[in-house]
């Protein structure tokens, strides 16, 4: 009859185990492929290949900084290119706003100069244009840009305006009229009437008023018929309707003649 080997505690097995292991290296391989599965047998490789993504991983955040520095300093470079561009565009803003300034200038300067050339040109002209065009006989220029009659003009006007027959405002209108005409109508009787031109190389409705205003004032200073007419190169229709309603004569002349 065989005898039973008397069992052992746990701890005390497991220390019986490691001295026999301690004792026989080879023994501990053979212990651990019966004890652990193959997962974990293979955690020493796995660990090794997620050390090495880790060390790549870490060599791109380097980069990834090295890069984001880099761009860093593009952005700090664009930033200055665009002040610069900035400073370009406000420079050449007030250069384009000084250009438009004198460009307006210079077109008040030519609107002026055309409008003092139409005015010496009509002094030429404008005898005959109302005789051709309104039907008048014998005009006279008594005020224009290149000649005045005062003793038969301006010395009745003072004394309408003494007299109180006419305003200051009126006395200051006819003095501003660009040309002024004695004339007389080819009707039978040759009535007299008084002419009050304005002139401007685009007739505006302020033309029309202001000959409307210089021709009535003319009227209470001599107590005679009197005739207003604007002249210019250009009129909007709708002024033309104006001055048409407001009794005034339009000559438009031509800008080559």
């Amino acid at each position: 009859m065989t005898t039973a080997s008397p069992r052992l505690d746990p701890e005390s097995l497991v220390a019986r185990i490691i001295a026999e292991l301690q004792a026989t290296p080879g023994a501990q391989t053979l212990l651990l492929r019966a004890m652990l599965t193959n997962e974990f047998r293979g955690m020493p490789l796995r660990l090794e290949r997620i050390e090495a993504d880790i060390a790549e991983l870490k060599a791109d955040v380097r980069e990834l900084k090295t890069d984001v520095r880099e761009l860093k300093g593009d952005v700090r470079e664009l930033k200055g290119d665009v002040r610069e561009l900035k400073g370009d565009v406000s420079g050449l803003k007030t250069d384009v706003s000084e250009l438009k300034a004198r460009v307006g200038r210079l077109e008040g300067d030519v609107a002026v100069l055309k409008g003092d050339s139409l005015e010496a040109k009509l002094h030429r002209r404008i005898r005959p244009l109302l005789s051709q065009r309104l039907s008048l006989r014998r005009p006279q220029v008594l005020h224009s840009p290149v000649s005045d009659t005062e003793s038969e003009l301006y010395e009745p006007v003072e004394a309408a305006l003494d007299n109180g027959i006419i305003t200051a405002a009126q006395d200051t209108r006819i003095s501003a009229t660009d040309i002024i005409l004695r004339a007389q109508r080819k009707a039978a009787d040759r009535s007299p009437v008084w002419v009050a031109v304005e002139v401007s190389n685009d007739i505006s409705q302020r033309d029309i008023e202001r000959a409307r205003q210089s021709a009535e004032a003319l009227s209470r200073v001599f107590c005679q018929d009197n005739m207003a007419v604007v002249a210019g190169y250009r009129i909007h229709p709708q002024d033309q309707e104006r001055a048409a309603k407001a009794d005034v004569h339009t000559l438009l002349i031509a800008e080559d003649g």
